[in-house]
Parts: structure tokens; C-alpha cells; sequence
């Protein structure tokens, strides 16, 4: 065979289709492209290029055009075509039907799936001559048709008819055939209904309802009874009853799902050419609406399977599960199959079945099934026919179309509950509307009961239902329905070490989870087999991979809620679990932080330097990148430190916010890391730890210090820590509380001087006092920094000049220790601020030139956007208002990630100032 290009396809074939007649050169290019306008030089090419593809058959042009010529050996199939069917029916007339049927599928065969796709039709004979041709062909499909049904294969052939007649719909001799097909199976009802239809469908494109065909249908309709059919082998015969329609009715309400439900009709309806079954398996976790998806896409699939709808519920997911065999006679009885004639195996009556199905189109809903091979006794062996299985076990097997299902969208949900209760009273309510959905969590079941509860209440406003759906499971729960209970059946289905995982993983928390973190709570050894039971049973959902392609999952809320009060059960198991938990994230977080920049006015976190429960993969991706594992992993460590307060092990909790703070301070995260040492306070403070309560409430006065209005309110929650740790004797605490409070007595009233300015003086002084009796650096770099802010704001200009050199002194030597250039930045921050304010404008720009090198390359964001707006400062005090603009913008540029930078109307102010020419003013 030769491959060819469409036009050179078509040449041939206008060629061929001449029979070696010579055809003019304007009707070649009619039949080629359609027209005649400018082609003949384009007509020449594709000659010669043909010609060199099939040597020695294309002659040269003569005066009246183009000629095909055959060489010894050449044939042409349609003259092999015509040779098989004239065999097949000398054959048939013979008696010999079998093989009369081989011959004429085998001519029938050389046409290939689309009969001449390639014939040119723009010339009028060759398009006569094509048409004739598919007539030829259309008479030998009848003939073997006929001869097939004659050899009794009515079953077989429904299927291909059906699929002829999609291509010719007025071919009166194929619904001929079709209907006695479907008679001569025990479908008279079927075969009635299909001369009806087939009549008007000859009516309108012939103009004549067919003879044959009305002949044929009056001596079915005569006939009462209709014809016996085999049921098995050896079986009695009896009449098929009528088209079974065992779906059960669709959910009036039903909402969403749109693109769903297209998918799924996509994928259930049977290709005309198709040789196998489509076969689709709906899986997702309990009460997600399987079952109503997959009968609502039944009813509209019902006009593509004629032959009927049956509805198979198997309750796979507990020990109530059907029996399959039991389940089979059912069916087949329902199929017309007398008791008699079944089969005693299930193997048997699944064969049975499928012969009983065979040749039909007949469209099968499997609920429920524990897994595929369950399912697969109701699955039927030839084309035309199609099955949806639901299931909660993702259903996965040769020949089937997984399709896992996913909870409703956020306006899915809403329009859902909307239909159920109506639409104005969910409008009225909008935010206890937002808690009832939130609640639910895109489950249909749970917003169904949601829903059946206001309904049967409806004097109750929706914020009575929100305020019971703190305990989600037990607020959703409505006489026969209740989420818990869907969870249960697929919890108690589990075996043992699967049930144990589900437990355990629900402290991995809300959202979504590395999957090495199944390994930090189970061991290595359990994990990769818990993710797939407890996957497989939709009881764990993939939430895709993180931006190095590690997998992630997640457990929806309801189901986490579900799992923890199990856990909750196992005291033994909770304890264990905790521990490994929180020790994990802990030694991890130990493990990224000591990587990356500290806080530059805290010493760093004692390392810990043990490997117990933390996986492998973790510390390879720590290893890797820290602060992007921090990045990708913060609002689990987050959720970690509540569930560590929450379960009063606040110290540890403690810990890992002690190694996360710095990875929020270099992000700008300043809201995250207020709220997370808001909950450390209480819980240490409701525990009596008083040392810790005032060690969280100090790093929470110095993050409320840098917003709006925050020294005012950050002075009393440190005075609690000053006398706290004075009466402790707290040497390093007692020191960072006293010079940060030093900080905001300076940054109140830094522009009116007297009393406030004195008194940070004094606080400034005795703290440095401390930290020199210490020894620690950080502390009294902290100091030195407040001394040098507080003497610019009193004017003894050289004296803030010289603290803040020996507070940068300081963060040079923490630099050549720790390898951290943070404090470094820090300090450099406050000598260009004293600088500027002293009138050393250029030397402060050369700080900040110097500093802002060191701060890209320790990723201090809020630090580099200081810098920035001190080099605006500087600049705008030198008179280059045009370079100090671009500074003030880099600074708004970087400013925190949160959505509230406190400093950014700062920057804005000076930015704004800088670009009109009025120049900014420093710090």
C-alpha cells in the first residue's frame, strides 16, 4: 500500500473511479478541488508526482486528458468486490449460507470503515458512478444480513443494523431486516415500536412509508404471542417481556454537575463502530452523590438504549452486601428467563446474561458495588449495550473509565440548598448560609439533611441550624439520614491496619498533607499501604503534587471529623500518635529553620540535632530547598501548634513556633505570627507557665510595635513581661522586654521629647546593663540599637552615631559566628535612620548600599524594604528626588505577603512626596 496526500487521493480516485476511460482534464480538476479556476499547472504537478508513486500506470496526457492504465498483476477491489459477492450469492441461492456469509463479509471488508471517503464527487458522472457504487455495496450488506438471519444470528446482527442504519436511515430493506431481527430475539415490542418509527423516517425522505415494510409489521402485530426464543442451552423458550425501565426515578432537584454529566454521556454512548462496551465507574467518598449522578445520566441516555434500562443495587460497602448470584436470577427473570432454565453457578448465569443482552441495546446502573470484580457477573459481552458502576472503592479495571467523583462546587452548594429550601430564605441569611455550606462541605447527602432540617422547621432562620453544626457530624443528621452513619459503612469495611491509619492520619489536619507525613505517623513501614487502601476506598482523596512533584493528599472535613472521634476512642493510639506527631514537625522545623535567617532581634532556637519519626524524603526536600519546604508546609505547622495548644502540650507547640517565626518574619506573615503567639499566651498563661505566657506576649508586642498605633498598644502587654521576668530573674527576657519597651516609649514620643524620651533612655540603659551581664549578643544588639534611636530623637546626634556603629559592630561578629547576616541588617537599618536624621545623608546612603547586598542575599523582605525607604530618605536629603522615588517604590514593591504591610503608608506617603518634587522625610 501506498501512502498518499488527500489531493493526490482524490486524483487517484477520479482515476479509478473512470475505469480506465480517459477523463478530461476540466473534469479532473472538478473532481479534485471543485473548480476549474487556475489548476491546470497545478493539475500537471500532482500527474508527475502520482506518477512517480505508481510508475508505468499513468500514461501521458493525450488531447482529451488523463487515463489510469493497469500493468499484469494490478487488481482493482471493486472488481474483487464484485468477483466475492456474485460467489456469495450463487451460495446463498445454494443453501449454503455459512459460506455465503464468509464471502460476502469479506468483500464487504475491502471498503474499509468509511466507504470511499476519498471519491471525488465535484464531477457530475464520477459522483453518479460513486453512488452507484455504495448501492452495491448497500445490496450485498442486505444479502448478508438476510443470509445471517436465516442462519438464526437475529441477536447478533441488531447492533451492526442499527449502526448501517445510522449512515442510511432510508435504506427501507435494512429496517426490514432490523425488525424481524428484533421479532424473531422476543422483542415484538421493540420491533413494533421500530416499524413505527422507521415508517415516518421513509415517509419524510422517500415520500412513501415502504410496502415491505408495512406488510411486515401487520403480520407482527397479528401475531399475539410472539415467537419462541432459546433462553440457554437446552432451555424451554418463552416471549421476552416488555422493555424493562428499572432505573429508579430521577432526583427532581437535582443541581450542578454539569460538566459531569456531559462527560458521562460522552463516555456511556456507544460509538457506531465500537466492538466493545463502554463501561464507566463513578467512586468517590460516602455521601457525594454517586448514586444520583449516575441515575440522573441514565434518564438522559435513555433515547441512545432503546432495549431498556436495568438497575442493579449490589450495597457493597458492608456485610449487607447482595448476593451476586441471587441478584442474577432476579435480573434474568426480569428478562424473561423461566426459573427453570437458569444456570446453578453465578458463572453461569452471568454467561446467560450476557447471551440474553447479546445483539440488544441495553443500558445496565451497577450501585454500589465493593469493587470491580463484583460488578463484572453484570457486564455484558458485545457492543451496544453500556454500564455505569458507583461505588465508593475507586473502581479500576481493563476495559472501564475511572471516574472519581469530587465534592460540589461552592455554587453547586448553594444552589442545591437553595432548591431545597428556597432560594430567598438562604438570600436572607447570606453569612449563616456561608457556615451551613462550609459545614457541609460540598457533600449532597449533607446538605440534603442540612436542607430536610430547615425544611421540616420553617419558622427556624438558618443561623439557628449554623449554630448547631459546631459538632458538623451530629448537626447533620435527620432521622433515617445521617453522614456519620454513611462513614461508618465504609470505615467498618476496612480491615484492621487500614482502620488503624484512618484514625491516626486525621491529626495530619485540615487541607492538604505530604505524603510523607504518613511515614512520620505510621512508620515506613505502613505507609504506602495505608495510602492505598484508605485512596482506593475514597476515604483519602490526591490533592495533586507540590511544585517539586512530591504527591500530596487530603481527608475531607467531615471525614476528619469522623476519623478523630474514633482516634478519640483509642487513648492508647491518640497518645502515640501525638507524640510522633508534634516531635516530627518539630525536629523538621528545627531542621529548616537552622538554615535560613533568624529573627534579627532574637537569639536563634537551640538546635536539636536527634532524626526519631522524621521520614527521609522530608529532610531530603529540607536539605534541598529550607525555605521553600517552610514556604509549601507553614499553614501545616500552623494547624500543628493549635492542635498542640489545644491538646495542652503548649510546649511543644511552643517549639515549633520558635522555629517558624523566622520564616514568617522573612515573608511578611506578621498576622499569621501575631495569631499564632496569641495562642501559645493563653494556653501557657491558662496552664500557669508564666515564664512562657510572657515570653509569647513579648513576641507579640514586638510584631503589634511595627503596625498602626502599635507602641500604644504593645507598653502594657510589656510591662506585664518586664515584671514578669524581673521577678523570675530572667536575665536575657528581662533585658529584650526592657529595650523594646525603650522602642516604643522612643517611637511615641520621639517628636515631643521630655518624659517619654527620658524614660526609654533609662529602660534602654538597664537593659543593656543586663545583657552585658549575659553575654548574649542579640540581646545586646537589641539594646545598643534602642540607645542609638532614642539619643536622635533627644538630638545628641554623636551619641546615636556611636551606638548604632557598635549595635552594626555586634551584628558583624553574630555574621562571622553564625554565618546569618540578619542582625547585621538590623542594625544597619537603625544607623542609616541616625544618620539621615544627623544630616550624613551620603554616608547613610553608603550604609544602606552595603546593607541592602547583604539583605537579598538573607531573603529579609520587610529588611529589604527598610533599606530601601532609609536609601529614599537619604537621597531625598541630597536633593535626588528622581533616584529617591525609585527607592520608595522598591520598598512598596516588597512590602508583606499578608495583605496588611504595616509600613506601606509609610512608603506610599514618601513615594507620592518624591514623584510631586516636595521630596520625603526621614524615619
Amino acid at each position: 500500500m501506498v501512502p498518499l496526500p488527500p489531493l493526490k487521493r482524490r486524483l487517484l480516485g477520479a482515476l479509478l473511479l473512470s475505469e480506465r476511460r480517459t477523463i478530461a482534464v476540466e473534469r479532473l480538476m472538478l473532481a479534485v478541488w471543485g473548480d476549474t479556476h487556475a489548476r491546470k499547472e497545478a493539475l500537471k504537478t500532482h500527474v508527475s508526482e502520482l506518477r512517480l508513486l505508481v510508475p508505468g500506470r499513468i500514461p501521458p496526457a493525450g488531447p482529451d486528458g488523463y487515463r489510469l492504465r493497469l500493468l499484469p498483476g494490478d487488481t482493482v477491489d471493486v472488481d474483487t468486490f464484485h468477483d466475492l459477492v456474485a460467489t456469495g450469492e450463487r451460495l446463498a441461492e445454494a443453501g449454503e449460507h455459512r459460506a455465503a456469509v464468509a464471502s460476502l463479509r469479506e468483500a464487504l471488508n475491502l471498503w474499509g470503515a468509511d466507504p470511499l471517503a476519498d471519491v471525488p464527487t465535484g464531477d457530475p458522472r464520477l459522483r453518479q458512478r460513486r453512488q452507484a457504487l455504495l448501492r452495491q455495496r448497500q445490496d450485498a450488506m442486505v444479502l448478508m444480513f438476510g443470509t445471517r438471519l436465516a442462519l438464526g444470528h437475529h441477536r447478533e446482527i441488531i447492533a451492526d443494523l442499527r449502526g448501517e442504519l445510522e449512515d442510511s436511515p432510508d435504506a427501507e430493506a435494512l429496517h426490514v431486516l432490523l425488525v424481524n431481527a428484533l421479532y424473531r430475539s422476543g422483542q415484538r415490542v421493540p420491533a413494533l415500536q421500530h416499524a413505527d418509527a422507521a415508517a415516518g423516517i421513509l415517509l419524510e425522505e422517500n415520500g412513501d412509508p415502504g410496502e415491505r415494510l408495512r406488510r411486515l409489521r401487520a403480520r407482527i402485530a397479528a401475531d399475539g404471542a410472539g415467537p419462541a426464543v432459546t433462553a440457554g442451552a437446552g432451555g424451554a423458550g418463552t416471549a421476552l417481556p416488555a422493555v424493562p425501565a428499572q432505573l429508579p426515578p430521577d432526583v427532581l432537584d437535582f443541581t450542578g454537575r454539569s460538566h459531569e454529566v456531559e462527560r458521562l454521556t460522552e463516555l456511556l454512548t456507544p460509538a457506531p463502530d465500537a466492538t466493545g462496551v463502554p463501561i464507566v465507574g463513578i467512586s468517590g467518598l460516602p455521601g457525594i452523590g454517586k448514586s444520583a449522578l449516575a441515575i440522573h445520566v441514565a434518564h438522559r441516555l435513555r433515547p441512545r438504549f432503546p432495549d431498556g434500562q436495568l438497575f442493579v443495587h449490589l450495597a457493597g460497602r458492608s456485610g449487607r452486601s447482595a448476593n451476586v448470584g441471587e441478584t442474577l436470577a432476579e435480573l434474568l427473570a426480569t428478562l424473561g428467563v423461566p426459573a427453570q432454565d437458569l444456570p446453578p453457578s453465578t458463572v453461569g448465569r452471568a454467561g446467560l446474561l450476557r447471551s440474553v443482552l447479546a445483539g440488544r441495546r441495553v443500558l445496565i446502573v451497577v450501585d454500589d458495588a465493593a469493587g470491580v470484580s463484583q460488578a463484572s457477573h453484570f457486564l455484558p459481552g458485545t457492543a451496544g449495550c453500556a454500564v455505569v458502576i458507583t461505588g465508593r472503592a475507586l473502581l479500576n479495571g481493563a476495559g472501564i473509565r475511572s471516574f472519581p467523583l469530587q465534592p460540589l462546587r461552592g455554587e453547586e452548594s448553594l444552589t442545591l440548598l437553595g432548591e431545597i429550601v428556597g432560594a430567598d430564605r438562604v438570600r436572607r441569611e447570606p453569612e449563616a448560609t456561608r457556615t451551613v455550606l462550609e459545614a457541609c462541605g460540598g457533600l449532597p447527602l449533607a446538605l440534603r439533611i442540612a436542607g430536610s432540617r430547615l425544611s421540616s422547621q420553617p419558622h427556624w432562620p438558618v443561623e439557628l441550624l449554623a449554630s448547631r453544626l459546631q459538632d458538623r457530624l451530629k448537626g447533620l443528621a435527620d432521622g433515617d439520614l445521617a453522614v456519620e452513619a454513611s462513614i461508618a459503612e465504609s470505615y467498618e469495611a476496612l480491615p484492621a491496619p487500614a482502620r488503624h491509619a484512618f484514625r491516626v492520619l486525621a491529626l495530619a489536619g485540615p487541607g492538604d498533607w505530604p505524603m510523607w507525613l504518613t511515614g512520620m505517623l505510621l512508620g515506613a513501614e505502613q505507609a504506602d499501604d495505608a495510602l492505598a487502601a484508605l485512596t482506593s476506598h475514597s476515604l483519602l482523596s490526591p490533592a495533586g503534587a507540590d511544585d517539586l512533584g512530591h504527591p500530596r493528599y487530603r481527608q475531607h472535613d467531615l471525614v476528619r471529623d469522623f476519623a478523630e472521634a474514633r482516634l478519640a476512642e483509642h487513648v492508647d493510639e491518640w497518645d502515640t500518635t501525638m507524640n510522633r506527631l508534634l516531635l516530627g514537625w518539630l525536629l523538621l522545623a528545627d531542621r529548616a529553620s537552622a538554615a535560613i535567617p533568624g529573627e534579627p532581634f532574637f537569639p536563634p532556637p537551640a538546635r536539636l540535632h536527634w532524626d526519631l519519626h522524621v521520614p527521609v524524603q522530608a529532610q531530603k526536600l529540607i536539605d534541598a530547598d529550607p525555605g521553600g519546604w517552610l514556604a509549601r508546609e507553614c499553614a501545616q505547622l500552623l494547624a500543628v501548634i493549635r492542635v498542640a495548644c489545644e491538646e495542652n502540650r503548649y510546649r511543644q507547640g511552643y517549639g515549633i513556633a520558635l522555629r517558624l517565626a523566622s520564616h514568617l518574619y522573612r515573608a511578611g506573615r506578621d498576622r499569621d505570627a501575631e495569631d499564632m503567639w496569641r495562642i501559645v499566651m493563653r494556653t501557657a498563661a491558662a496552664a500557669g507557665d508564666r515564664r512562657l505566657a510572657a515570653e509569647a506576649r513579648h513576641r507579640m508586642a514586638a510584631l503589634i510595635t511595627r503596625g498602626p498605633g502599635g507602641p500604644a498598644r504593645a507598653l502594657p502587654m510589656l510591662d506585664t513581661c518586664v515584671a514578669v521576668f524581673a521577678e523570675l530573674v530572667d536575665r536575657n527576657r528581662w533585658a529584650r522586654s526592657l529595650a523594646l519597651r525603650a522602642f516604643c516609649a522612643y517611637r511615641l514620643h520621639r517628636d515631643s521629647g521630655g518624659a517619654g524620651v527620658e524614660r526609654a533612655a533609662r529602660d534602654a540603659e538597664e537593659a543593656l546593663e543586663l545583657a552585658r551581664l549575659t553575654g548574649e549578643g542579640h540581646t545586646e544588639l537589641v539594646c545598643l540599637r534602642t540607645l542609638g534611636l532614642v539619643a536622635s530623637a533627644s538630638g545628641r546626634h554623636t551619641e546615636a552615631i556611636g551606638r548604632c556603629e557598635a549595635a552594626l559592630a555586634r551584628g558583624r561578629a553574630i555574621t562571622e559566628t553564625s554565618g546569618d547576616a540578619a542582625c547585621e541588617v538590623f542594625a544597619a537599618v537603625a544607623l542609616a535612620t541616625v544618620l539621615v536624621a544627623a544630616g550624613e545623608a551620603g554616608r547613610a546612603l553608603t550604609v544602606c548600599e552595603t546593607a541592602l547586598d547583604a539583605a537579598r542575599g538573607t531573603g529579609h523582605v520587610p529588611a529589604q524594604a527598610a533599606l530601601a525607604e532609609r536609601a529614599g530618605d537619604a537621597l531625598s536629603a541630597l536633593g535626588r528626588t528622581r533616584e529617591a522615588a525609585r527607592r520608595y517604590r522598591e520598598a512598596v514593591a516588597l512590602c508583606g505577603t499578608d495583605g496588611a504591610d504595616p509600613h506601606r503608608a509609610r512608603y506610599d506617603g514618601k513615594l507620592s512626596r518624591a514623584t510631586t518634587g516636595d521630596g520625603g522625610s526621614p524615619a
